[in-house]
């Protein structure tokens, strides 16, 4: 994983969003679609298997570029989230880089997006 200063940051940003009992996994996505900091709590078993963690990333660094187009008229993203059976999927679009935060499944959405944000500075 690149451990550039800017990366280094957001690594220790995602380790203080572990420490939140509701949030399973924290981490940087860049605009390619890797994961370049951040990753699951201790003691968590990911949902999906490494190939389909990378599918995954790149899907999202692709849909947040997408989603750009309607800046002009909606305004930017603030975050996007979709509650799944059992997880709850939620990103944080940050200049060209994503953060993507999954918690359990009966976590307050709002509740807990606000938090993130509190947590990542925006």
């Amino acid at each position: 994983m690149e451990k550039t200063n800017e990366y280094w940051i957001y690594d220790q940003k995602c380790k203080k969003l572990l420490e939140e009992d509701e949030i399973r996994f924290a981490g940087l996505i860049n605009s390619m679609g890797r994961l370049v900091a951040g990753g699951f709590k201790a003691g968590i078993n990911p949902l999906e298997d490494d190939a389909e963690r990378q599918k995954m990333y790149m899907e999202l660094a692709l849909r947040v570029s997408m989603r750009k187009e309607f800046d002009y008229s909606l305004g930017p993203v603030r975050y996007t989230a979709s509650r799944r059976e059992k997880a709850i999927m939620m990103s944080f679009p940050l200049d060209s880089n994503v953060m993507l935060v999954s918690a359990e499944p009966n976590a307050d959405i709002d509740k807990t997006a606000n938090k993130i944000m509190k947590i990542i500075g925006l």
